[in-house]
């Protein structure tokens, strides 16, 4: 064989070449931003405090509202427990400074999911032996969920700092 058979034409890149590339290019960029912002828009917000700004006015009497609580000395307890029948309890046991129960408080509290608002449930906590509060949850899913407890007394005056708990769970 002769070397001028084994030679190849060179390829010739002329205008229409060059602008299939940039538009194949271009186009591969904008349909996969397309499903980025597809996604985005489909799933959690990432919001994880409403009325962050006056929340941050307020930092003052919220830092207030902390010092009255450390000086109450409460404390509290969480437990979930899994029956025979599958259905859970959540229960919080709630102690003044000295380790007393504290009996006879109203006692509420928010489970939230911290990847998705949809699943956010409010529970109303009733008190079983004093100090010992517990409610029945029905939980769409397993994972990490953030416990925010609320704990005052009947009849206490409004301006009255209830007893506030933050804690994260995480159910098998």
């Amino acid at each position: 064989m002769s070397n001028a058979s084994l030679e190849r034409e060179p390829m010739i890149i002329r205008g229409k070449h060059v602008l299939m590339g940039m538009l194949a290019f271009f186009g591969v960029i904008i349909s996969v931003n397309l499903v980025f912002v597809y996604f985005a828009l489909g799933t959690w917000t990432g919001l994880s405090t409403e009325n962050a700004y006056q929340k941050g006015l307020n930092y003052n009497e919220t830092i207030a509202a902390r010092d009255a609580q450390r000086a109450l000395g409460w404390q509290g307890a969480v437990t979930v427990e899994t029956g025979a029948d599958g259905s859970e309890l959540l229960t919080v046991v709630l102690r003044d400074h000295d380790g007393r129960p504290l009996p006879d408080l109203t006692v509420s509290a928010q489970l939230r999911r911290p990847t998705n608002e949809n699943y956010d449930e409010s529970l109303t906590l009733e008190e079983g032996t004093a100090g010992e509060y517990s409610t029945t949850l029905s939980l769409p899913l397993r994972g990490n969920w953030d416990l925010t407890l609320s704990a005052s007394r009947a009849g206490a005056a409004p301006e009255a700092t209830p007893f506030e708990m933050k804690t994260r769970l995480w159910l098998k």
